[in-house]
């Protein structure tokens, strides 16, 4: 879902701003295969218990961006008032 999200804003032309996916730019092939070797490598070392807060950081990550991509395309802008 992140994936798809950051290929969505990318296509209206938002930017990437982690650093470690900046240089990959917007391969979702490289990007799911980064996020599926680095579960292999936890798993491999038996860290699988530091799985649950990344799937929860990533889960307020994906809702973040639905909140914005929401707001930036359904919004009527005469409804948002930023700063009054």
């Amino acid at each position: 879902m992140d994936a798809y999200l950051t290929k969505l804003a990318l296509a209206i032309g938002a930017v990437e701003v982690n650093p470690l996916m900046t240089s990959i730019g917007s391969s979702m092939i490289t990007k799911g295969l980064i996020a599926v070797a680095l579960v292999f490598i936890l798993y491999c070392f038996e860290k699988e218990r530091v799985l649950w807060p990344l799937n929860f950081m990533l889960f307020g990550l994906v809702l973040w961006n639905s909140a914005i991509y929401w707001i930036v395309n359904f919004a009527r802008l005469d409804y948002i008032m930023i700063g009054a």
